[in-house]
């Protein structure tokens, strides 16, 4: 035996309500106003206009029973007019609004998945164009914001990069992606000749430069004419000088990844091997005495070499000075490496680098220094020549506590 549920007054008044909405938006299909706000609401005003015209004439047309009949009818003409009129307003205006400005002030926040924007569910005049246009837009934006994150987390064979927007937007965006494409696909053909470089500079070329440094002993132990034992000693340096460049250009082509690295332990290496080899210069060393850590790998040696190596060799004064200091901060450290030398006219550091030869020692620092996040900049020096400064991303675990080693100043008159 089943049972059904009692209906209530408010199912009935539901129900009600919902025929008598379908009805009006029935009625207004039928007089052709349901594809314009403005002809729903001229005609909401007309039939207002008419009741409040109809109510001024009833007076002078009719008298006693008649009179309140006509009357009481108009009143409820009148009622159902502001009923209607409200109910448009509310439903066709103020409810897609509405959401629509929710819906927009959570695109402005950045924030795209709060909730899908109003639909206009088959309202066909300028409002319901409005909602179905904010929508689509709700959608593309959807989908820009995916890429964008695909992107970022290096996801390009993420499906969403293929979704094809319109307009002139959409057409940028399948530029910029074709742009990308052809970037990744240099990228790829770059790290392959990269691979196939470290591969000769580690191998064939040492094997040649093997053969060159046998045959030059056996030369040396064959002759005692003294100017040909120094052409062997120049070619002799100049193969040592290969197995240097070879060295650097395996690091650089190398994708070991940067480790940590302590500067103060690199730097006092450096700079005793300049002294070692420029004993008339004045070399002072300025560092931290705990273990100071960056990101980087051995690379790191050469540039440091080739800054403080410059700062002598390019140097004109009576006794070339260097200073070498380092700074510690909360995310780097920047070493500076100061000269008393002819200096350097320098207003911009990147562009300075930028023209500087391939294969230079500059140019080596500048490349190295990029490869592992820092920068390198050219300032004045306070000894009166050039200063270099080369800033690195500390290692997160190297400690933030700097002290320094007291180093006497170079007293040395130019």
């Amino acid at each position: 035996m089943s049972h059904t549920q009692p209906t209530t007054t408010s199912d009935v008044l539901h129900r009600f309500w919902r025929r008598y909405e379908s009805f009006i938006w029935w009625t207004m299909d039928a007089v052709g106003v349901a594809s314009s706000v403005r002809a729903k609401i001229l005609l909401a005003v007309t039939i207002q206009f008419a009741v409040s015209l109809a109510q001024v004439v009833v007076p002078v047309y009719f008298s006693g029973p008649a009179r309140i009949t006509a009357v009481g009818v108009l009143v409820v003409g009148a009622t159902l007019a502001l009923v209607n009129t409200v109910l448009v307003v509310e439903r066709d205006i103020v409810d897609p609004v509405t959401g629509l400005q929710a819906a927009a002030t959570h695109i402005a926040e950045g924030d795209l998945a709060a909730g899908d924007p109003p639909r206009a569910d088959g309202q066909q005049d300028e409002i319901g164009a409005l909602v179905d246009d904010f929508a689509a837009m709700h959608s593309h934006l959807r989908v820009v914001a995916a890429q964008a994150e695909a992107l970022a987390d290096h996801d390009f064979d993420a499906a969403v990069l293929e979704t094809s927007l319109p307009g002139r937007f959409g057409a940028s965006l399948r530029r910029m992606t074709a742009s990308l494409d052809r970037y990744i696909d240099r990228i790829t053909a770059d790290r392959e000749r990269s691979t196939l470089l470290n591969y000769l500079v580690s191998h064939d070329v040492p094997n040649v430069v093997n053969v060159l440094s046998g045959r030059l002993q056996l030369a040396r132990r064959q002759t005692d004419a003294q100017a040909v034992r120094d052409h062997l000693d120049v070619a002799d340096r100049q193969v040592s000088k290969i197995e240097e460049v070879c060295d650097v250009v395996g690091k650089l082509t190398r994708d070991d990844g940067a480790a940590a690295i302590d500067v103060v332990t690199l730097l006092d290496s450096e700079v005793a091997r300049v002294t070692e080899s420029y004993p008339d210069a004045q070399v002072s060393a300025d560092l931290p005495s705990p273990p100071c850590r960056v990101r980087g790998n051995e690379l790191l040696n050469s540039v440091f070499r080739n800054l403080i190596t410059n700062a002598v060799e390019h140097n004109d004064a009576p006794t070339p000075r260097v200073a070498v200091s380092v700074a510690v901060e909360a995310e780097s450290v920047t070493v500076r490496v100061a000269d008393n030398g002819p200096g350097l006219d320098v207003s911009d550091s990147e562009s300075f680098f930028q023209h500087r030869p391939v294969g230079t020692g500059l140019n080596i620092v500048h490349t190295a220094v990029r490869t592992f996040g820092g920068t390198v900049t050219v300032a004045d020096s306070d000894l009166g020549g050039t200063a270099f400064e080369v800033a690195l991303p500390r290692d997160a675990e190297s400690p933030s506590r700097t002290v320094r080693r007291p180093v006497d100043p170079p007293t040395v008159s130019d």
